[in-house]
């Protein structure tokens, strides 16, 4: 800024040399622009690299010229909204959030553009939700069409492989469906993966050659093998392969928002209609200009698919482990060798124990494990209940002789509590359980684990000194059961009329006596009883209650995808098993939005992606294996 004490000739003196300048400075960009494609077009690529190089020089300038004008267009709206109060026009703060990203990507040493983006991200997410109209109470019309068919909650794995389902596939305009996600990019989540964490289900381009495809791809066509070049891709990885089918696909991405309300708002008996809360998420300068252009807004679609996965809401509360407060959860950690001390107790030996295990031995790091079930040495038929290979493979390299440090494997114990020592550090209790039964599989050819480093079943119980926090692998309570609980029913919680009737409001129990008037409704709801009844065991337990399409019992219109759909004793938590219900959930929405699928489904049956016969999923191989 000009001080305040130099005269205002001065200053017109002072800005008509910046402008001369700044002139010069273009004209001869332009100039070395010029020179250098024809330097380019004469293939003399060094002398052409030069000129270009010497064209790049009034970048700055560039910056500064689109700093101004992002100042010019705020300034003046701030004041007015000093002055007279109200919010500035639509879209203005985001096209002035534009210009200053802008000017920090031609500038990155431009400070002041660094700290426009900084001030503007902080009006954004200070300043209120924009009022609706008296007349409308919060609403819009009634009849008025939704701004988008379907809005998905989360662009990872499942919500981008239901967005290419709906639009390449059954054919909805991209427009038109809306992946919300609240990370600074698509496939956000795998990102946050530890750096040595990888997928266990092996990637191979066998398309062509079976009726299957890779097992970690979310589209046909697609190969994450093939595209990466890597049999087990890391998380950052997986995230490039989704980013990359998001753009190719040019699907309909908002970045950094997340979903704060779900409300239904079609009439009974008329189609469905969501009006969806949402608020913007903050994030670094180069991804400024994504966000919306208010902190609070509400979007309208006819229907909602809910895709937001499971390892941003992990299991670390005290229903988890007595002291949980004290540990560290696996997916807190990104990098197992960049943790302090060199030992680790972990609890929990399922797929993130072992693997926590594995890496922790891999980066010089003592690991002792605490597990409820000796996992190393379970044989099931359902690849979704026992050791990965990749992973018992790892877990055999780290515990063979020779290797050093080797892990500790404990089981059965039952983690008690977690304490502070009195000389520092950590003490972790835990009860030996009761011996396990004999393996099932009395002819399988495995060979159960046998290293000396393996602890048996002991006598007494267990308490184990550590310096270091311990390590959570208890699992994921997942999107679902923490941010949509009021969207879905349960597994094992009471139905309708086994509630306390008190607790419920007049709207319910109204709903419950036209329920007890009809006939067809009750039975049906009988049957929902029994079904939910069924499906309260083993991990099933807690799941969210589907119909056969993955829509929700409770709230009609809203559809579940990811690895938390579960059918009766069925666990969709692969990839390769999950993305087989795309097709249902868009043929039931494309179906709801009046158009035909027939060939859609025809094609979803050819790509082996419509999965609607669940008797082929039991499991089948028996002993023999």
């Amino acid at each position: 800024a000009v001080p305040s004490t130099f005269t205002t000739a001065t200053k017109a003196r002072m800005a008509k040399k910046r402008r001369g300048t700044g002139d010069q400075q273009l004209a001869s960009a332009e100039e070395h622009a010029v020179k250098s494609e024809s330097l380019f077009e004469a293939k003399q690529y060094a002398d052409a690299a030069l000129e270009a190089e010497k064209a790049l020089q009034c970048l700055p300038l560039m910056a500064r010229s689109s700093l101004t004008r992002g100042r010019a267009l705020l300034y003046p709206a701030l004041s007015k909204m000093v002055q007279e109060g109200g919010l500035p026009p639509a879209g203005l703060l985001e096209e002035a959030g534009r210009h200053f990203t802008l000017a920090v990507r031609l500038d990155p040493e431009c400070e002041e553009a660094k700290g426009e983006v900084d001030s503007l991200q902080k009006l954004l997410s200070d300043l209120p939700q924009d009022p609706a109209p008296a007349s409308a109470a919060g609403k819009e019309p009634s009849g008025a069409a939704a701004a988008v068919d379907v809005i998905i909650v989360g662009a990872g794995a499942a919500g981008v492989g239901c967005a290419l389902m709906l639009t390449k596939t059954f054919g909805l305009d991209a427009s038109r469906v809306l992946l919300i996600e609240r990370g600074e990019g698509v496939g956000d989540t795998f990102r946050r993966w530890p750096a040595e964490m990888r997928f266990i289900s092996p990637s191979f381009n066998n398309q062509g050659w079976t009726n299957s495809f890779d097992l970690n791809s979310v589209a046909h066509g697609s190969s994450p093998a093939y595209s990466l070049h890597a049999q087990h891709p890391s998380g950052g990885q997986y995230a490039d392969y989704l980013d990359a089918l998001a753009s190719l696909a040019k699907l309909n991405v908002r970045t950094l928002t997340e979903v704060i309300s779900v409300k239904a708002e079609g009439g009974k008996g008329g189609p469905p209609r969501f009006r969806v809360g949402v608020r913007s998420q903050p994030g670094s300068s180069e991804h400024a200009a994504r966000r919306p252009a208010r902190a609070g807004e509400t979007l309208t679609a006819r229907y909602v698919v809910w895709a937001a996965g499971e390892f941003q809401y992990p299991r670390e509360g005290g229903d988890c482990v007595g002291g949980a407060e004290l540990c560290l959860h696996n997916s807190r950690v990104s990098s197992w060798a960049s943790l302090d001390g060199d030992e680790r107790v972990v609890i929990g030996g399922y797929e993130s124990g072992v693997d926590a295990a594995v890496n922790l031995a891999k980066a010089g790091k003592q690991a002792t494990v605490l597990a409820s079930t000796g996992t190393w040495d379970v044989q099931t038929t359902d690849p979704s209940t026992e050791l990965a290979p990749y992973t018992a493979e790892r877990l055999r390299e780290v515990t063979a002789t020779g290797f050093s440090p080797r892990p500790k494997l404990m089981a059965p114990l039952r983690v008690v509590s977690v304490e502070r020592a009195s000389e520092g550090g950590f003490n972790v209790a835990a009860e030996w359980q009761a011996a396990p039964p004999p393996p099932p599989m009395s002819r399988s050819m495995r060979k159960p684990f046998t290293s000396p480093v393996h602890s048996t079943l002991g006598r007494e119980d267990v308490v184990l000194h550590t310096a270091q926090p311990p390590v959570l692998c208890t699992g994921f309570e997942g999107s679902v059961a923490s941010a949509a609980r009021h969207l879905f029913k349960f597994a094992g919680e009471a139905a309708p009329d086994e509630a306390d009737p008190s607790s419920a409001s007049p709207p319910a129990k109204d709903l419950l006596e036209q329920l007890a008037r009809d006939a067809d409704d009750v039975a049906k709801q009988s049957a929902e009883k029994h079904a939910a009844r069924e499906r309260a065991t083993g991990c099933a337990a807690g799941a969210p209650l589907l119909t056969s399409e993955d829509e929700s019992t409770k709230v009609p219109g809203v559809f579940l995808v990811g690895p938390s759909v579960r059918h009766g004793k069925l666990s969709f938590c692969f990839i390769y098993k999950f993305r087989q219900r795309f097709g249902i959930v868009a043929n039931a929405i494309c179906r709801g939005l009046g158009r035909d699928t027939k060939s859609a489904v025809e094609a979803c049956r050819k790509m082996d992606m419509f999965l609607d016969d669940l008797s082929c999923c039991v499991g089948t191989c028996g002993e023999t294996c």
